[in-house]
């Protein structure tokens, strides 16, 4: 084997290895994406939920106070 071979076949090596790698971190990405996806609409839910009782508390406030104002 002569050094061009050597050569040839460690750049071909270095290539596979490196699109081995680029795929399983491709991957990983995607399943990443996908956690995070779920994780950020659960919180968006959680929030839209707070909001609303957050809102209906409001409501009642103001129809108690409302009621307090219409007493006196």
């Amino acid at each position: 084997m002569n050094a061009t071979t050597i050569l040839c076949i460690l750049l071909l090596s270095l290539y596979l290895l490196l699109a081995v790698f680029w795929i399983v971190r491709s991957i990983i990405d995607v399943i990443d994406d996908r956690k995070r996806d779920k994780r950020n609409a659960e919180w968006e839910a959680e929030r839209q939920q707070l909001e609303k009782e957050r809102a209906q508390r409001d409501k009642e406030y103001h129809e108690k106070r409302m009621k307090q104002l219409e007493e006196e």
